[in-house]
């Protein structure tokens, strides 16, 4: 059984384990097409508008700030709602002052679909390896109760999740491998480094794109097979640079922004329509948008892999 299934029959294996993992074709991306009609892509704009606070956060490790940006769902439609939690990591260079204006679509983009974000700026410049400590210890923070609007509607009867940027993607992926956070899921946007690969403990998207110069492509992949855990899906954009994810620069088109949100909205809401726009084959989902893709492959395991059991 291949990627290209009915959506319950891969929800099902996500349940239980089963099948492998499988490249999409453009000739399978055609088919699709014949199948559901036009190709196209999932929205990047959720129902809810969005607030940035500014809060202290004690125990950063990176230097030079010790504060984190919390982006929330704000206005009448959020009033006494609360939200699942994110931790998201900056790139290289993208920390303190830049944080905002780098990632202000993406993070916009994934708060309004119902998720309460922090993003620490400690690390505003150069390579920091410990980075991945400040992503965790705002989480830590955050349920030890900081001070903050936005983290007062967090729901934290629910997982957390994790994502981030080339360095702050490199970061993710050590905290993907870390307990004692209940962290659910893991969005990789072309992570620097793939060490530690091994290690990861939740169901992850390893997004790159085919011009990335800066973090190949080929190493992007090279941490998607290392990862044991299972569902993983990689994805390479085809024309991508590396600022795809960024706010402006290069040639990025925004077109992470729609499948951020979703994987969460799966494995942390439980909510079945975007865990096929992550794994499944409709016409909408990742490896099967009129997004031209490079590569795409999804593996959902096989009996006895790792599993996230949900």
């Amino acid at each position: 059984m291949g990627v290209k299934t009915e959506t319950f029959l891969l929800l099902s294996l996500l349940i239980v384990g089963g099948g492998h993992s499988t490249p999409v074709t453009w000739s399978d991306r055609v088919e699709a097409l014949q199948e559901h009609g036009q190709v196209g892509q999932p929205s990047a704009s959720g129902p809810y508008e969005t607030s940035w606070e500014l809060v202290n956060v004690s125990g950063l490790v990176s230097g030079s700030y010790h504060d984190a940006w919390v982006i929330y769902p704000s206005g009448t439609e959020a009033s006494d709602k609360t939200f699942p939690l994110l931790s998201f990591a900056h790139g290289k260079d993208a920390g303190g002052t830049a944080l905002k204006p780098s990632y202000t679509t993406i993070l916009e983009a994934a708060a309004s679909f119902g998720f309460v974000i922090i993003a620490p700026r400690s690390c505003p410049e150069h390579y920091c390896t410990n980075f991945y400590k400040d992503q965790l210890q705002c989480i830590t923070a955050a349920k030890e109760g900081l001070a903050s609007t936005g983290l007062e509607s967090v729901d934290w009867s629910k997982s957390v999740g994790i994502f981030g940027h080339s360095m702050g993607g490199a970061a993710t992926m050590i905290s993907a491998g870390k307990d004692g956070y209940d962290i659910a899921a893991a969005f990789f946007l072309h992570p620097y480094y793939t060490v530690h690969a091994e290690d990861i403990k939740v169901p992850a998207v390893h997004g790159t794109g085919s011009s990335d110069q800066i973090c190949p492509a080929e190493e992007v992949k090279n941490g998607f097979d290392a990862n044991p855990f299972y569902p993983k899906v990689f994805a390479e954009i085809e024309g991508a640079t590396h600022l795809e994810p960024n706010s402006s620069g290069g040639r990025n088109k925004h077109r992470w922004d729609a499948y951020v949100p979703r994987l969460f909205m799966c494995h942390l809401n439980g909510d079945s329509d975007a865990c096929d726009l992550i794994y499944g084959s409709t016409s909408d989902s990742l490896c099967y948008t009129d997004i031209e893709m490079t590569d795409c492959e999804v593996s959902v395991g096989g009996a006895g892999d790792r599993n996230d059991g949900t």
